[in-house]
């Protein structure tokens, strides 16, 4: 076991596996041979706190010296020999700087580590729109440890005007200080959000009567008379109808996942992930009417080449609810409404999350197959409904 040098290091040629070359000097210091070449130096010894084995990487031959990584290996030594782990001291040191963070940096880690891989489209437009709106203006600068419950009831009362938007900030910021205590930014059980109560909401969910679908389903059809433009909006609005689908879903449903035949579309991108949904003979008669759109996949496309329609909660909608008379309804609660006309022909409520994409439902093709036949049976008893 020779003393490690510059000569002996570029002479240790990568192998089948990693291997390991030992200091004669330095006890657990050493060189890591990988085997696609790189070679690292590092430092292995035996916890003075847990007596476990534990090493450190101490750089990269090449970006530093033998020498160098001698030194710091020496230093690594004498810490061991005196009673401390050193591995423990560099996390604990990492922590102290991660805590003294300001608000605004978490945020960016927060929104790169989190937001943007938990929500989708919309989802994720929403939470950066009421966090640039509102949260960063308010904490951006603040350390965050600093950032008390005071704080963010202060920050609540100063948005009383607007309760719902006002809600949806601490329910973010309460995601955002759990995920601090889990990455090691926040000690544990310290969310200043925990027991600041939020505002009432009253939350009503609106349902289309008897009455209320036979008036939007003419105001659909006369909007389509009078507006060729609106061609693509009134189908979009028609297909959340007749499946229940979210928004999202259906704007992005592309006709290489719409299969006729089979009676279903493959969604592979939902809020609950992928997902198999079957058509009812409504929805099957509406997307055989609908023409294609040369050069665009999507099934409901925009103005923009190549691209879906953005949104249906636009001028169209808002013209097709005040011919069709009907007030306080939202595109989403064509979801709800879809629901409500699942249970009224008495279909089961387990049935009915899966018909909606809930968490339950198959979330791959693979096994979407087993339960197609009996939901198809199922949705079938909706299409009954629209007449």
């Amino acid at each position: 076991m020779p003393k490690l040098t510059k000569t002996v290091i570029d002479n240790s040629a990568a192998k089948e596996k990693h291997y390991f070359v030992s200091d004669a000097e330095i006890k657990g210091f050493g060189c890591q041979i990988l085997k696609g070449g790189k070679k690292t130096y590092a430092f292995y010894y035996h916890s003075p706190l847990t007596r476990k084995k534990a090493y450190i990487k101490i750089g990269c031959h090449g970006n530093i010296t033998v020498d160098f990584a001698r030194s710091k290996a020496k230093a690594l030594s004498a810490a061991v020999a005196s009673g401390i782990d050193p591995r423990q001291e560099k996390k604990e040191t990492l922590i102290e700087k991660r805590q003294s963070i300001l608000f605004d940096d978490f945020f960016e880690v927060f929104k790169d580590k989190y937001i943007t891989r938990e929500y989708k489209g919309q989802g994720t437009k929403n939470n950066m729109s009421i966090s640039k709106l509102h949260i960063l203006p308010w904490f951006s600068k603040k350390k965050l440890e600093e950032i008390s419950s005071k704080d963010i009831r202060h920050f609540l009362d100063s948005l009383s005007h607007i309760s719902r938007t006002a809600n949806r900030c601490v329910s973010l910021l309460s995601v955002a200080f759990g995920k601090a205590e889990e990455w090691e930014y926040l000690p544990p059980r310290s969310n200043p959000c925990t027991g600041v109560r939020k505002f009432k909401e009253n939350r009503k969910q609106r349902f289309l009567s008897d009455f209320e679908l036979k008036k939007l389903e003419e105001s659909l059809t006369q909007q389509e008379k009078e507006q060729s433009s609106s061609y693509s909006t009134v189908n979009a609005i028609r297909m959340l109808l007749y499946t229940g689908c979210r928004e999202g879903e259906v704007l992005n449903l592309k006709w290489d996942n719409v299969h006729l035949k089979d009676h279903y579309i493959y969604l592979d991108d939902t809020k609950t992930g992928e997902s198999a949904r079957p058509l009812n003979q409504k929805a099957i008669d509406l997307l055989t009417s609908i023409t294609p759109k040369d050069g665009n996949p999507y099934v409901f496309y925009g103005n923009v080449p190549g691209k879906p329609l953005a949104k249906t909660n636009g001028v169209t909608w808002k013209k097709v609810l005040k011919r069709a008379g009907i007030k306080g309804f939202r595109i989403h609660d064509l979801r709800h409404s879809f629901a409500s006309f699942c249970l009224s022909q008495k279909v089961d409520l387990y049935t009915v999350s899966k018909l909606l994409g809930h968490k339950n439902i198959a979330t791959t093709t693979r096994y979407a197959h087993l339960e197609l036949e009996y939901l198809k049976e199922a949705t079938n008893k909706v299409a009954g409904v629209f007449g």
